[in-house]
């Protein structure tokens, strides 16, 4: 959303970050507009995140769900 965009277009260090995930359809495949991450699926987290930024907490509890689900052990912190 608005909200990732605009974070990584203004974080320093936003090259650090390979990609972006979004459950929308949509979305995938595409790249964030200036900041160039590609967006993947939450299944394309085959290899784990050090770190997932929350940038919604409303979905908290469904990325939480989502990120157990794939046996993923990302810490999660919120923007």
């Amino acid at each position: 959303g608005s909200k990732g965009v605009t974070f990584l277009n203004i974080l320093p260090a936003a090259d650090a970050i390979e990609y972006v995930v979004d459950i929308n359809p949509r979305k995938q495949g595409m790249y964030v507009a200036g900041a160039g991450q590609r967006i993947v699926p939450p299944e394309a987290l085959h290899i784990c995140p050090d770190v997932i930024v929350l940038m919604n907490p409303i979905y908290r509890e469904e990325v939480e769900a989502a990120v157990r689900g794939l046996g993923l052990k990302a810490e999660i912190v919120q923007a």
